[in-house]
């Protein structure tokens, strides 16, 4: 172990000034502790409170960070659920849990390739169900790689567990909560699908469109080109700003089918904002009801 734990430390020290950007951009979020560096995960591999959570769908076996469990996040889906896509209740994602070992006292780490949703999805999930110490690797795995990162193919032991999952109140909202925000002064709904989805041109229901009084901010936006590692705090703000998300009012967080709400509900608790809601349902439901109001910039 400490013959590993070494060579960790000498990739690192030969990848510098990658690992120095990824933390001097970190230590600017007002929630900084919600983001982990490569850095710092590789001088903590040998911490026995910390479990690591690949939730890549594919390369686990080719090579994973050490001590990785897997976790496909495909199995958080509900299929008996009418809505394409809805996250699964309580109870399942509890056995979910006891069956990946995760135990509520465990502190989190969370990855995925880094230009993907599943690691935020999952940590939507872990905050809906009353798990609050997650944290995401900052640029994923692709940042691992880049900074010379060494890789395991070992999956570790796992054994279940007991955890418990009890549900966060006033997190998910419905489309009743939704239709009363439209126009409402105190709160923003806020699209982050594609321009194309949001104008009406890319068409993933029955209507296309969006929610009327909805602004756009493409989940992806908040991520650097290259090495996906989060934009900085204050070009995130501006971002923000220039769209009217401010922390003084209820965001409602909608895509298609949630998972790049998921992302962007964690990039908005990374900022800092505590009045946070997500439209679990999202445009998978919306668009596909006929009696929903939405504004279609297509048809203009």
């Amino acid at each position: 172990m400490r013959t590993f734990l070494f060579f960790m430390i000498v990739c690192f020290m030969l990848s510098t000034s990658l690992m120095m950007e990824g933390s001097a951009r970190e230590m600017t979020y007002p929630n900084q502790h919600l983001l982990i560096s490569v850095e710092e995960l590789a001088g903590r591999l040998s911490d026995p409170t910390l479990r690591i959570i690949d939730t890549r769908n594919d390369g686990y076996e080719e090579g994973h960070i050490y001590g990785a469990v897997s976790f496909d996040t495909r199995t958080l889906v509900d299929s008996t659920h009418p809505i394409e896509g809805y996250l699964i209740r309580e109870q399942p994602f509890e056995e979910l849990m006891k069956e990946l070992g995760v135990r509520n006292e465990d502190e989190l780490v969370i990855y995925d390739d880094g230009l993907d949703t599943a690691a935020t999805r999952l940590f939507y999930a872990l905050e809906l169900y009353g798990h609050n110490n997650v944290r995401v690797l900052n640029g994923g795995y692709t940042a691992w790689t880049a900074a010379g990162g060494a890789q395991s193919t070992t999956a570790p032991e796992v054994k279940t567990s007991d955890f418990k999952a009890k549900t966060s109140p006033y997190i998910e909202v419905e489309k009743e909560y939704v239709k009363s925000a439209i126009d409402n002064p105190n709160k923003v709904i806020l699209d982050v699908r594609s321009r194309a989805e949001y104008k009406g041109e890319d068409v993933r229901a029955k209507r296309g469109g969006h929610i009327p009084t909805a602004v756009n901010i493409e989940w992806k936006e908040v991520l650097k080109d290259g090495v996906p590692f989060f934009k900085m705090s204050d070009d995130i703000e501006r971002m923000l700003l220039q769209a009217g998300v401010t922390k003084d009012k209820q965001v409602i967080i909608y895509c298609q089918k949630a998972n790049r709400a998921s992302h962007m509900y964690f990039t908005l608790r990374l900022m800092g904002f505590d009045h946070l809601r997500m439209y679990e349902g999202s445009w998978q439901e919306w668009g596909n009801d006929p009696h929903t109001p939405i504004t279609n910039l297509s048809e203009e």
